[in-house]
């Protein structure tokens, strides 16, 4: 019998498959492994030889099998055999493994399951192995020199790090050979300095490791901590101690077992982080729904505000008081629609057309009114290193610079220091998608705000982007910022990453699709109001929007009939198809939506031009809506400057601007 043979494993699994997949990943980790499709294979070997673990996934287990198991044990009486849980079914199981120890699992597809079982089997057969070890420390005799060379191969094979030690840790009797690959250290030096074992444990966690070993000396202990290599990487550890007696049941050794759980404890910390950014994200979600339907019925209440104050400004004198009272109106009403884009913006169904605009420009338009804001005490650095462009409304692009910039700046207001802007190319691969969530593959630019201010706690990171949600006192912040921020960057099919820490100060990433570079802007001059004489037809449940419709085009020289319902639409239409030379009509309404109606008229008319306006959609978009055949879409609310170009360009068969 060889040394090698205690700690070799025996594979039975009659899946093909299964079998090359989980011995495979066996020796990937170390073990001498032997791999057996059938029970009959798997008796000649444990005929040839002991194994130290016996790993046994079959189908069906028949007497053949308890055959197997017999023979193993009688090679190997301290065999530790895992099998699969058909074997229950078998009564005379447990009357053959009366030696070894054996454990049951469900069946299973993964390899890391598979080794995790092997690597309890060995964890229990060491501890077998150092009993045996303790019992025969007074005779040294040739079968102790025997054991000690199964245990010297098996602790080999362990992926933990196994030690024996005096009981107060002085003095270091073993260490295996995986300490030097998860401490970083050679095992040499610990014989003669056994201080070092506990020297590399983090300084902010040595008080509680050395309590711990002090209060083990008899019972060992159990602890996790942290371990600095000399690289200064971290690894996170779990150890355990157990003592070892002699016949007197005095603790003469202590052995002691040492996990690296790095990996498990950077997998629970994503889970962590994913669960957090999906709860985010639904949060979001939520209130972004409830936000876009209020905006609807606010959009329809300033339709009717705006309209009705321009026609009433059209028919009253100017310098008047009255023409100067509702010009003050109107800016009002101005100033309430850019709140409901906001809102729109927030709810990711913001309506203002985008077009391709290079980031970098819109970044230095924002830094020029920074530089004249923020205090001299703060240093603005800003290092652009791409002219990418990006599908954006620039205003909103530069809204989202200034909010991010201003929270940076109140953070250093009372110390001063360093705001950093970064613009850079960035590749999002298969490899890197998962590390910020929400972007897709493809090229990206990367804009990153820093600051080295207060920074912030985990509480305040897990609310940043709430509504409403603000640290700063009573009237310095309205909590919208970051909300807004969140909601601008989402619907332009980006992401945030934020990084803070309380004292450290705070880094945030904007990641947004970059576009190849434009080479034409459409935009151009809407000049004066257009006229027509066109007959159109305007749908809208709305009786107030109706009725400004009507007026408003009537003033423009348009022939106009109204309707309410979007079924007595389609029937007035269907009455005489070549009657109308337009339809504008709504697109929530009862009975048949917009969507709804535009698909019935064009199935009449294929060639008939329509307009789509919406106030808030969570169905409909304008892409949709060109795909649909639609000239036009339009997001209340509308004043007559905007109306009356779209409606003359769409007569006339040229394309919008906002289609």
């Amino acid at each position: 019998m060889t040394q090698s043979t205690w700690s070799r494993i025996l594979l039975v699994n009659d899946n093909p498959g299964k079998l090359e997949t989980f011995k495979s990943a066996m020796d990937d980790a170390g073990h001498d492994v032997v791999g057996c499709p059938t029970i009959g294979e798997a008796v000649t070997c444990a005929q040839r030889e002991p194994f130290a673990v016996a790993v046994i996934d079959v189908q069906c287990p028949d007497e053949t099998s308890v055959e197997l198991l017999g023979l193993l044990t009688r090679k190997n009486n301290k065999i530790q055999v895992v099998m699969n849980a058909a074997f229950q079914s078998l009564n005379s199981v447990k009357e053959t493994i009366h030696g070894g120890s054996f454990t049951y699992f469900e069946k299973t597809d993964s390899s890391s399951n598979v080794l995790n079982y092997a690597h309890r089997a060995f964890r229990a057969f060491a501890t077998h192995s150092i009993e045996e070890l303790q019992t025969g420390m007074a005779t040294r005799t040739a079968a102790l020199e025997e054991q000690q060379a199964r245990f010297q191969h098996l602790v080999e094979h362990v992926q933990e790090v196994f030690w024996i030690a005096l009981p107060d840790h002085s003095q270091l009797l073993y260490m295996s050979p995986r300490y030097e690959t998860v401490w970083g250290r050679s095992c040499v030096s610990l014989f003669d300095h056994a201080h070092h074992l506990w020297d590399a444990v983090h300084p902010q966690d040595q008080e509680y490791v050395l309590t711990r070993i002090a209060e083990g000396k008899v019972t060992g202990f159990q602890a996790e901590f942290r371990i600095i290599r000399p690289d200064q990487s971290v690894r996170f550890i779990r150890a355990q101690t157990f003592p070892i007696r002699n016949d007197f049941g005095e603790v003469v050794r202590m052995a002691g077992v040492a996990e690296d759980m790095t990996e498990q404890k950077r997998v629970q910390d994503t889970l962590v982080k994913t669960e957090r950014q999906f709860r985010q994200s639904s949060r979001m979600e939520a209130i972004g729904t409830l936000a876009g339907g209020i905006a609807h019925d606010f959009n329809n209440i300033l339709t009717a505000i705006l309209g009705y104050t321009e026609l009433g400004l059209a028919s009253v004198p100017k310098d008047s008081r009255t023409q100067r009272n509702l010009q003050e109106v109107l800016t009002a009403g101005h100033r309430a629609k850019h709140l409901v884009l906001q809102i729109l913006a927030f709810s990711r169904q913001s309506g203002q057309a985008k077009r391709p605009t290079p980031i970098h420009t819109v970044i230095q338009e924002a830094l020029k009114l920074l530089r004249a804001t923020i205090p001299s005490t703060i240093e603005i650095r800003d290092s652009l290193m791409t002219q990418a462009s990006v599908l954006a409304d620039p205003t909103q692009l530069h809204q989202v610079v200034i909010n991010l910039c201003t929270n940076a700046e109140y953070a250093m207001r009372e110390t001063g220091s360093l705001l950093e802007i970064t613009l850079a190319d960035f590749e999002v691969t298969e490899e890197n998608v998962r590390s910020v969530s929400g972007l897709r593959i493809g090229p990206h630019v990367r804009l990153t705000i820093q600051d080295n201010g207060t920074g912030m706690s985990s509480d305040v990171l897990e609310r940043m982007f709430d509504p409403f949600f603000t640290t700063k006192p009573i009237g310095e912040g309205s909590g919208m910022g970051l909300s807004v921020v969140h909601g601008i960057v989402a619907n332009h099919g980006g992401a945030l990453m934020v990084d803070s820490q309380r004292g450290k100060g705070t880094k945030i990433e904007v990641y947004l699709p970059a576009i190849p570079a434009p080479v034409w802007d459409g935009a151009g001059d809407q000049g004066t109001i257009p006229l027509g004489k066109e007959t159109i037809l305007f749908v809208d449940d709305e009786e107030t929007i109706v009725r400004l419709g009507k007026e408003l085009l009537e003033q423009l020289g348009y022939t106009i009939e109204v309707q309410t319902n979007s079924l007595e639409a389609l029937n007035v239409f269907r009455h005489d198809p070549q009657r109308f030379d337009l339809v504008i009509t709504d697109q929530t309404m009862p009975g048949l939506t917009g969507e709804a109606l535009s698909r019935e008229l064009l199935r009449i008319r294929p060639e008939l031009p329509i307009i789509l306006c919406t106030g808030f959609s969570h169905i409909m978009t304008a892409e949709k809506a060109k795909a649909l055949g639609i000239q036009a879409y339009l997001m209340k609310p509308l004043a007559i400057r905007d109306l009356a170009p779209i409606v003359r360009h769409v007569l006339d068969k040229t394309l919008s601007p906002l289609a």
